[in-house]
C-alpha cells in the first residue's frame, strides 16, 4: 500500500532536502501571498543567482587581477591603483528570513543600515534588518576572523518583544559601541515614517537596547525619546555616555550607560537642529561634534555631555572643491591620526580633515574629494598605525580606497562590483553602509547591500564582505 504524506508533512520534508544541499542555509518558502514586486525580485534572484550564492555555508574566496583592473572611469590625477590585488571573502548573511514579504512590506528585502563595530578581541558586530513597519524582522551579528564564522547573535526584534501586529522600527542605523565590560549599546531606527496609526496602536518610538558579547545576556531599556527616533548615535565607551538624535526632528539624548539614566533629551537652543546623519565623538574630551541643519550656511556644532550644553561656530562644513557644492556632513573616521585630525566627508563628496577645538573652534582642511568629483561616503576607518584611512565611495565603479594622511595620496585598493556580478550574478549595491579595519590593519570588513537583480541593482541580499590589504600597499616596519 502506498503511504502519502500529509501536505504539511511534505513541505517539511522537502524543507529539510533543501537545507541539506544548500549547505545548512535555508531558502524559506513564504507562508503568505507575495506582492507582486516580491515575486519579480524572487524571479529575479532565480536568474541570476547563477551560483547558488544564497546558498553557500561558507565564505566564497577570490584573488583576480581583475580587483586592480582599472574600469571604463577615468581615474582623478590624485588617485592611484594598487599593484598587488587583494584577496576578498565574501558570504551572504545567514537568518535573511522570510525572505520575501507579502504586501504588509514597505521595502524589497534586507538590507544593513548602520555602521560595522570592531570589539577588543577583533571581533566585529553589525545589524541587517528588513525596513517594515510592522512584523519587523532585526538582526545582530557577529564575525570571528579566527575560525571564519558569521552568526547571528541576537534576534533583535525578539528581545524588543515584537509581534507580527507591532508597528515597530524597522532597521539598526546609528553606530553601535562596546563598554570595557563588552557591553554593546545599540539603538532602533524606523523603516517607513510613523503615522498616527502607529502612535494609536501603541508605538511610543525608537528602542534602546544592550547586548554583553561575553555573556550574551540582553536587555531591553525601553523607549528613552518619546515619539522620537535614534537615528544616528554613538558611544563614549571610556566615559559611558550614548548620544543619539531623532530624524531630521533636531531631538538629542544623552544616556548614562553606566547608571542606566536619561542625563539630557531635548532640543538645542536657538532653533539649532542636529543634522541626523553624523556624530564624532572626540575621544580625548568626551566632547560631540556635527553639524546645524537648520539654516544654510551649514556650520559645526558641539554638545558637551557633563554641562549638557551645545555650541555652534561660525565654521562652515566645507564645499566640494570642484564643484563648489555645500552640503551636510557623512561619513568620518572614529578615531584621529598621531597629530590630533580626524577625517571627514560630505554629501556632495567634499573629503576633508577636521581638529575639534571648544574654545576656537574646529580646525578645517580640505583635502580634496571622495572619488572623481565627489561621492556620498556613509563610513570610514583608520588604520591602528594611524596612517591609511580607508573608504569606498556611493556609485558603479567605486573602488575601496586608502588615503595615505603622510603622503596625501589616494590608492584604490580594488575595484569589486564588476567582478562580483560577473562571476556570481550579484551586485554589491550603489553604496557601502557599513566598515571597520582589522586590530593589525590587514584587513577591511565591509556590509555591501547587494542583491541578485541585475547589474547595479541593491537591498535584498546583504553580503559581508573581507577584503585583506596586501602588505604591499601599506607601510610595514
Amino acid at each position: 500500500m502506498r503511504t502519502v504524506l500529509p501536505m504539511h508533512r511534505l513541505f517539511f520534508l522537502i524543507a529539510a532536502v533543501a537545507l541539506a544541499l544548500t549547505g545548512g542555509v535555508s531558502i524559506h518558502a513564504e507562508a503568505v501571498p507575495l506582492s507582486k514586486a516580491e515575486i519579480s525580485r524572487r524571479e529575479l534572484n532565480a536568474k541570476y543567482d547563477k551560483t547558488n550564492l544564497r546558498g553557500q555555508k561558507d565564505f566564497v574566496v577570490d584573488r583576480s587581477e581583475e580587483f586592480i583592473k582599472l574600469p571604463k572611469a577615468e581615474l582623478a590625477g590624485e588617485f592611484t591603483v594598487a599593484k598587488t590585488a587583494p584577496t576578498v571573502k565574501l558570504k551572504i548573511l545567514p537568518n535573511l528570513e522570510p525572505e520575501y514579504f507579502s504586501e504588509k512590506a514597505y521595502m524589497a528585502g534586507w538590507a544593513s543600515w548602520g555602521y560595522v563595530t570592531r570589539s577588543e578581541d577583533n571581533h566585529f558586530y553589525l545589524g541587517a534588518s528588513d525596513h517594515r513597519g510592522q512584523s519587523a524582522g532585526i538582526n545582530l551579528y557577529e564575525y570571528r576572523p579566527e575560525d571564519n564564522t558569521v552568526e547571528r547573535v541576537l534576534d533583535v526584534s525578539k528581545l524588543l518583544g515584537w509581534t507580527d501586529e507591532t508597528y515597530t522600527d524597522g532597521k539598526l542605523h546609528g553606530e553601535m559601541g562596546i563598554m570595557p565590560d563588552g557591553t554593546l549599546w545599540a539603538g532602533t531606527h524606523y523603516g517607513p515614517s510613523p503615522t498616527d496609526e502607529w502612535f494609536a496602536t501603541g508605538y511610543r518610538g525608537s528602542w534602546l537596547f544592550s547586548y554583553n558579547i561575553h555573556t550574551h545576556e540582553a536587555h531591553n531599556w525601553g523607549v528613552p525619546l518619546i515619539v522620537h527616533n535614534l537615528d544616528c548615535h554613538k558611544l563614549d565607551a571610556r566615559r559611558g555616555i550614548f548620544a543619539a538624535t531623532g530624524s531630521y526632528s533636531g531631538m538629542f539624548l544623552s544616556f548614562d550607560v553606566n547608571e542606566k539614566k536619561i542625563r539630557f533629551a531635548g532640543y538645542p537652543p536657538n532653533g539649532w537642529k542636529w543634522w541626523p546623519r553624523a556624530m564624532l565623538l572626540d575621544e580625548k574630551t568626551g566632547l560631540f561634534w556635527g553639524a546645524d541643519s537648520n539654516d544654510k550656511p551649514y556650520r559645526f556644532m558641539a554638545f558637551d555631555p557633563v554641562l549638557n550644553r551645545f555650541k555652534r561656530y561660525d565654521v562652515q562644513v566645507p564645499a566640494n572643491p570642484m564643484t563648489n557644492q555645500q552640503e551636510l556632513l557623512r561619513g568620518h573616521t572614529p578615531y584621529p591620526d598621531a597629530d590630533g585630525w580626524y577625517y571627514w566627508a560630505t554629501l556632495s563628496g567634499a573629503f576633508f580633515r577636521f581638529k575639534p577645538d571648544w574654545e576656537k573652534g574646529p580646525q578645517i582642511e580640505v583635502l580634496g574629494t571622495t572619488w572623481d568629483k565627489g561621492r556620498d561616503t556613509l563610513q570610514m576607518a583608520i588604520d591602528p598605525t594611524r596612517r591609511y584611512v580607508y573608504y569606498q565611495p556611493k556609485g558603479d565603479n567605486s573602488p575601496l580606497v586608502q588615503y595615505d594622511v603622510k603622503t596625501g595620496k589616494k590608492k584604490a585598493i580594488g575595484f569589486l562590483q564588476d567582478y562580483y556580478f560577473n562571476k556570481y550574478g550579484y551586485s554589491l549595491g550603489s553604496q557601502v553602509y557599513g566598515m571597520e579595519i582589522s586590530k593589525d590593519g590587514s584587513f577591511v570588513v565591509i556590509v555591501d547591500n547587494g542583491t541578485f537583480g541585475g547589474a547595479g541593482s541593491s537591498f535584498g541580499h546583504p553580503a559581508l564582505t573581507v577584503v585583506s590589504i596586501p602588505p604591499e600597499e601599506r607601510a610595514i616596519k
